[in-house]
Parts: C-alpha cells; sequence; structure tokens
C-alpha cells in the first residue's frame, strides 16, 4: 500500500508539470523547479496581469517571489505577472490559434493537454446579448486535473451495491464531480466489484479521461473506451450504436441533443452516469435541468456532494424514483469529515476545480 500511494504521489507531481507547460518561459521554469512535495498538493496556478504569481495548495494561496521560492505570504518581491507574460500564456493555452478555440473561451475555460483546465477571464464583446468574442485577457486559471483510486469508493458502496445503477453526481465548483466520474469508470471497467462492465466515457473536453494525442493519460480502466472531444449528444450516440457499452459516463450533461440521446440510451438499455452543478439539494430540485434529466428515467440516484473543503465527500444521496430522501444529510463538519475523511486523510487531495 505504501508503494501505491507513493506512485501516485509522483504521477500527481508529473501533471503539475504537464500543466506548467503552458506557462511563458520564465514562469514555467519557476513553476517546474517547485518540490515534487509542493507539485502534489497544487490545485491551481492563477495568473493576473500586473499581480503577484499564486498557487492555490489545497485551498491556501502560495506567493512566489522573484527566485521562485514559495511564501504564504505576499511581499513586495513577490513575482508579478506581465502583461506578455499573460499573453503568450494565453496563446500557448489556444496552441497559437485563439479563433478554433473561441467557443471553449466563451464558455470560460480551455481544456490543455493532460485533462487540465484553464480558465479564462478577459472583456466580453456581445451581439444580440449573446457573448461572441473575449478579448483583453487579464487573468488566466489554470486547474490541475487529479486522479485518485479513492475518489469514489465511498459512491460505489452506497449507489452500486446491487451492482450497476444510473447516478447525477452535483456539486458546487471544486467539489470533486469529474474525479469521481473518472475512478468510478475505472472501477467498474476494471473489474474490482466483480464484473468488467463495458464503460464508454463521452469526453467533450477531455477532463475525464485526459486524452493526448490519442493515449489516455488518465486512468479510467481496460474495458472502457473513450469518445475524446464528441460533443455528448453525438458521443452518447455513437456509443451506442457501435460499442453496446453497460454504462455510459459523461461530466456537465444538459443540453437539448444531449438530453435526447440519454432518452435513447435508456431505451436501450444502457446506464448513465453524469454530472451537473448545484451547491445545494435545493438548487439541484429547482433546476430545470434536473428536472429534464430525471424524467429521462435515466437516473436512479442523485448524489450531492459537498464543498471544495470536502472534495468527494457525499452530503446526500436522493432517490429519483418517487423523489425519496435515501441518505441522511451531513451537515456539520465532523459529519463531513468523517464520511468523506479517509479520502482525505490519506491523499495530498485536489479535487478537479469546476467539477
Amino acid at each position: 500500500m505504501y508503494g501505491t500511494v507513493i506512485k501516485m504521489e509522483y504521477r500527481q507531481s508529473e501533471r503539475f508539470d504537464l500543466a506548467a507547460e503552458v506557462l511563458s518561459p520564465a514562469l514555467r521554469r519557476m513553476a517546474l523547479s517547485l518540490p515534487r512535495g509542493k507539485k502534489e498538493r497544487i490545485q491551481e496556478i492563477r495568473l493576473r496581469a500586473g499581480s503577484p504569481v499564486i498557487l492555490i495548495e489545497q485551498g491556501i494561496p502560495l506567493f512566489l517571489d522573484e527566485r521562485g521560492c514559495p511564501s504564504y505570504i505576499c511581499r513586495e518581491t513577490s513575482r508579478r505577472v506581465s502583461p506578455a507574460e499573460l499573453t503568450d500564456t494565453f496563446n500557448k493555452i489556444c496552441g497559437y490559434s485563439v479563433h478554433s478555440h473561441m467557443d471553449s473561451i466563451i464558455g470560460g475555460y480551455i481544456t490543455i493537454p493532460g485533462g487540465h483546465r484553464a480558465g479564462i477571464c478577459g472583456t466580453a464583446v456581445t451581439q444580440g446579448g449573446k457573448i461572441v468574442n473575449i478579448r483583453d485577457v487579464h487573468a488566466i486559471n489554470i486547474r490541475i486535473a487529479g486522479e485518485y483510486r479513492d475518489a469514489a469508493r465511498e459512491l460505489v458502496d452506497r449507489v452500486f451495491r446491487q451492482g450497476l445503477a444510473g447516478v447525477l453526481i452535483a456539486g458546487p465548483p471544486a467539489s470533486g464531480k469529474t474525479t469521481m466520474l473518472r475512478d468510478l469508470a475505472r472501477r467498474l471497467s476494471s473489474g474490482e466489484g466483480g464484473r468488467y462492465y463495458k464503460i464508454a466515457v463521452v469526453d467533450e473536453r477531455d477532463e475525464i479521461a485526459g486524452t493526448r494525442g490519442g493515449e489516455v493519460l488518465h486512468d479510467v480502466g481496460i474495458n472502457c473506451d473513450v469518445f475524446s472531444a464528441y460533443p455528448k449528444g453525438e458521443g452518447i450516440m455513437t456509443a451506442l450504436r457501435a460499442f453496446s457499452p453497460d454504462m455510459i459516463i459523461c461530466d456537465e450533461i444538459g443540453g437539448e441533443a444531449d438530453i435526447r440521446a440519454v432518452e435513447c440510451g435508456v431505451n436501450s438499455g444502457v446506464r448513465f452516469a453524469a454530472s451537473v452543478h448545484a451547491a445545494s439539494r435545493e438548487e439541484l430540485l429547482a433546476r430545470a435541468q434536473f428536472s429534464r434529466l430525471a424524467a429521462t428515467g435515466a437516473f436512479d440516484r442523485a448524489v450531492l456532494l459537498a464543498d471544495g473543503n470536502h472534495p468527494c465527500t457525499i452530503r446526500e444521496v436522493i432517490s429519483l424514483k418517487g423523489d425519496r430522501l435515501e441518505d441522511s444529510r451531513h451537515d456539520s463538519g465532523d459529519d463531513l469529515q468523517h464520511s468523506g475523511g479517509a479520502i482525505l486523510q490519506r491523499l495530498p487531495y485536489q479535487a478537479d476545480q469546476g467539477a
């Protein structure tokens, strides 16, 4: 067990290095020179023109000085990001083709190699009430994707005891939705429950599997097919037609085309695991998107996660067959630590941000 943990930590530092490759040269050198132990705990790299470089280490800001040394205190000597460095980083994130990434930029972020997410902040250009362009980018937030083999353990124990079940994972940003889906794919397709389920991951933005050049960088199991960069609706339909999956897993579902494809999958007897954004039970139940998804019959349970301070921790499970509360809520910090604490105590955990 000890050797396994060390291997996982090393792999996480490699993920940090891969994410740092999009930084401008001087910033990249500073990031890559950090100790491996620090890299394993970094969740975000935050860049703002004229402001200090900030690394988020398990929720706590770290500031780099001119030599690249991290500190928990911002000082006059803290390293500032120049406008030229921010522009260079933005161009590298876009592969020097901003126009080809405009849809993603308008959506607020670009997925970079390794499944990492680069959030983009600038000035919106609108037309007819819709955003058509983003100019004058002045802030970038690179969120480091993580892979942890315990992330979906509680989910499997509580929802998949009797075999496959349709599950909708809901939570606020940084609650670990994508990380949990990734580990769920691995567990179900690798025979950990006694059967090697056929899993299809529809990975529209390459965040679950982190595909790069045809290579799947995250472990999603040995009996899993990844539909990289497919729009979710089209990816679901392709998987149904050609790969006869037992379960289809996808992130941030909810568009009309997605829902129609899910309905087709239900009629074919396929189970689904997907995620939606919702910070509370009340917010989840009030969303029209949730009602529409629940009406498909594809989901047996909705799983509400805690906040980013307790990543991949289940707050409650709601039965969607009659909207009955399946498990009690964990309202106190002690209960949250108890329900998901094993994950937090064993691993230098960081959930995929925005997930």
